[in-house]
């Protein structure tokens, strides 16, 4: 009797998980392609319309590969784990520009709103203002012809811009509907993710500040500049949690660019079956490629202006010409 080979079983549990991975990847995509389409029709359909049969044909076929694929990954829980970190890192970012332009037409007004809760002033360079806080408070702490009253003046000067940048609405994931299915949902969940590390982080940098730095700028007044080395390490540990606090402001940066991409840029996009009525179209690029519902194109083009992006480029503005413009303009 012969015993089973280890690198066999270890190079079939590999394969095994590269196909769990696989399935659920395509799983979430199929899936999302369905709430897309179903809500590019007006949303889930009467099963009375024969032209529907398709969308009710995709809902069903989604639901059967869910049981599917949910029965292989609930094999163990250590696949499910692993599993659910890969689709975390393959999670919607970098892909909304993707989506249909209909559906990023459809909820532009919405996605643009969501942009602005999480995002209602440069968080990235506020960060960064603070930073220059602290460091003039440090020259200030290190000039001895300076009064040390001055760094009680700095220290508010700074909690009151912090408090300025935590006073944005707080982050928040609707449960309504699957993040990585729902296009509003997607646009949410990939701005909550850094909001909410920035937002801890500030919370921590708020709580240094009272509890540890602003106590010892107060001590100084009666301990004098020999305990400066103390409040000078503590200075530091805010400036380097600042800075890193930094980094969660340029990810959520990147973020709100990417939502506002999708939600913008129409260049090449055709948008012949998309409802327009009710969309507020002001702040759309578009060009001679992208396609316009009947009737729509005159009208675009009499709102549009020659965009600074390049040649050939219109932007939507809220008043246009009184002419006709060519997107060759």
């Amino acid at each position: 009797m012969t015993g089973s080979d280890p690198r066999a079983a270890e190079g079939n549990s590999q394969h095994d998980n590269a196909l769990d991975a696989l399935l659920a990847t395509m799983h979430r995509r199929l899936g999302t392609a369905v709430v897309d389409r179903l809500n590019t029709h007006g949303g889930p359909p009467e099963l009375r319309t024969p032209d529907l049969a398709l969308d009710r044909l995709l809902a069903a076929t989604h639901r059967a590969t869910g049981h599917a694929v949910s029965h292989r990954l609930s094999r163990n829980d250590y696949a499910n784990q692993r599993d659910s970190a890969l689709q975390a890192s393959l999670g919607p970012r970098g892909h909304l520009v993707r989506r249909p332009a209909t559906i990023r037409v459809k909820y532009r007004e919405g996605a643009l709103r969501l942009v602005h809760n999480y995002w209602p002033f440069d968080l990235a360079e506020a960060m960064r203002t603070a930073v220059r806080i602290v460091q003039n408070l440090c020259d200030l702490l290190d000039d001895s012809t300076q009064p040390l009253s001055s760094a009680d003046t700095a220290v508010e000067q700074l909690r009151e811009h912090l408090e300025s940048i935590s006073r944005r609405p707080q982050p928040h994931r609707s449960q309504t509907a699957p993040s990585d299915l729902d296009y509003l949902n997607t646009v949410e969940s990939i701005l909550a993710d850094p909001a909410e590390r920035l937002a801890d982080e500030l919370h921590s940098i708020r709580e240094l500040l009272d509890e540890e730095l602003a106590s010892s700028v107060t001590a100084l007044q009666a301990t004098g500049r020999s305990y400066l080395f103390g409040v000078g390490a503590v200075a530091q540990d805010l400036i380097d949690d600042l800075i890193h606090g930094c980094k969660h402001a340029d990810a959520l940066a990147k973020v709100v660019a990417e939502v506002e991409r999708a939600s913008n840029n129409f260049i090449g996009a055709d948008l012949t079956n998309a409802k327009l009525d009710d969309v507020p179209l002001e702040g759309i690029l578009w060009d001679a490629t992208t396609l316009w519902p009947a009737h729509w194109e005159t009208r675009v083009r009499r709102a549009s202006l020659p965009s600074d992006e390049e040649q050939g480029v219109l932007v939507i503005a809220a008043k246009g010409c009184d002419s006709v413009v060519h997107a060759d303009a």
